[in-house]
């Protein structure tokens, strides 16, 4: 059975090259929260927001999504296009 840190090293053996600079991020991230326990969850993540790399633009955009459609939308209809495109083989 493989230790922890086998186990960690060996995942990241196995990751792309062009995938490597989130993993280096991440580390740098748990890095800092472990190095400086006063921080809390929401500070530690203030930090990691300020790096510009391209995960952390995508995690501010995904955070700012707040699942609200912009526009109206008719649910019965939508309900019964859906159920159509479901049981159309049926028939």
């Amino acid at each position: 059975m493989m230790t922890l840190k086998e186990q960690a090293i060996y995942m990241v053996q196995n990751f792309p090259d062009e995938k490597m600079s989130y993993v280096i991020e991440m580390l740098k991230w748990i890095l800092g929260i472990l190095n400086d326990k006063s921080k809390t969850p929401d500070e530690a993540q203030d930090v990691v927001l300020n790096n510009s790399s391209e995960a952390i633009k995508a995690w501010k955009r995904f955070k700012a999504y707040k699942g609200i459609i912009p526009c109206d939308i008719d649910l019965e209809a939508e309900l019964a296009n859906a159920r159509d495109e479901k049981y159309a083989s049926s028939f």
